[in-house]
């Protein structure tokens, strides 16, 4: 049975309405979960070399960005991100656990994970994104210590565990 325009009309102003309703989610969720348009995040870089397990001084940026930058690219990709410089499983393997800890600035510690990398045995970048997700919401000194085990096996016999430890502070204003 043919449908009439009125009915057509009616469908597609659904459509459309549907359309905007969704769009405008996507637009007032993130400042929405923010509390505001604008989010403090800190960007925690350090480096790691397995093998001898040494880690390199933490580099530590703090930066506003939008709640949709934040939201669309720092948090979708994930709070923890590594990536390998010069990795290789021909020298042995390693297991590698991070478990970090921040501390705010009414001194109370949240752990915030453990991380595990499996792979072979060299030298790694590892950046942490700290914002409103792991509880840096206020202004004042907040404090990221991250234990280091590695886990190394060399040949297949060898095997060693090693451990080291990087802690950074930062200031949020």
């Amino acid at each position: 049975m043919p449908t009439s325009a009125a009915q057509k009309a009616q469908r597609k102003g659904l459509i459309v309405l549907l359309v905007i309703v969704g769009i405008a989610a996507v637009l007032v969720t993130p400042p929405a979960l923010a509390g505001g348009f604008t989010v403090p995040v800190a960007k925690v870089v350090f480096g790691e070399r397995t093998g001898s397990l040494v880690a390199t001084g933490a580099n530590t940026t703090v930066q506003a960005m939008t709640a949709y930058e934040y939201e669309f690219s720092v948090r979708a990709g994930g709070m923890l991100r590594t990536s390998d410089t010069s990795v290789s499983s021909s020298n042995g393997n390693t297991t590698i656990t991070m478990d970090l800890k921040l501390t705010n600035p009414s001194g109370q510690t949240t752990d915030l994970g453990t991380t595990k990398i499996y792979g072979g045995i060299g030298t790694r970048t590892h950046t942490v994104y700290l914002s409103m997700d792991q509880g840096v919401k206020v202004s004042g000194s907040y404090v990221l210590n991250v234990d280091i085990t590695a886990s190394v096996t060399v040949g297949g016999i060898l095997r060693a565990n090693l451990s080291t430890a990087v802690s950074t502070s930062f200031t949020i204003s």
